[in-house]
């Protein structure tokens, strides 16, 4: 039974990040410098103003997947593998939007027709990698399926299945969702 929730949490975090350096210390020291890039980049870009419409939205589109770069990778350290991947998914999805104006803004039309809808991972908008990672990661939005509660960290004793509210580190999870976070920097990046 859990008697103080916060206090809990930030144990099982502490534990999961326990467990993950001493299996992994190199994916720490690979988020460390992704993230010191994406530190660089909010300094950068701290406070721009006076753009035109088009670059305002590209640029705030920039700083939100910055923001929840940083957020993701604490998910992921602290063993937090859904709310990491509901996260990746609104990257993606933000990756796709970026597309979409350039090509849009290329084409002379204007952002009007994609206010309002959501972006379009298709039509060339995302890299066949970050398309089959979303679908995967809709599946897990949703709860469409009974498969992804496996990252809940399902105990199973004596034919009972049971899931933690607290966080719980799964070496082989982690180091899935630390490669599919790295992926889409990368995308976004490139």
């Amino acid at each position: 039974m859990i008697e103080n929730y916060t206090n809990e949490v930030l144990n099982a975090r502490q534990v999961s990040q326990q467990n993950l350096q001493k299996e992994y210390p190199d994916v720490l020291e690979i988020l460390t410098l992704i993230d010191e890039y994406i530190v660089l980049l909010i300094n950068r870009f701290e406070n721009k103003s006076g753009m035109g419409e088009i670059d305002n939205y590209k640029f705030a589109l920039i700083v939100s997947f910055i923001r929840t770069q940083l957020i993701i990778s604490e998910h992921i350290i602290n063993g937090e593998l859904i709310e990491a991947t509901v996260l990746e998914r609104k990257q993606i999805e933000l990756i796709a939007r970026l597309s979409e104006i350039d090509k849009k803004v290329g084409n002379k039309e204007t952002l009007h027709k994609l206010k309002g809808k959501t972006p379009n991972v298709g039509n060339g908008n995302l890299s066949d990698n970050l398309k089959n990672m979303y679908g995967m990661f809709s599946e897990i939005t949703h709860s469409s399926k009974t498969e992804p509660f496996a990252l809940l960290a399902d105990n199973i004793d004596n034919d009972t299945i049971g899931y933690s509210v607290l966080p719980e580190y799964n070496s082989t999870n982690t180091i899935v969702a630390l490669n599919n976070h790295i992926q889409v920097f990368f995308d976004l990046y490139v």
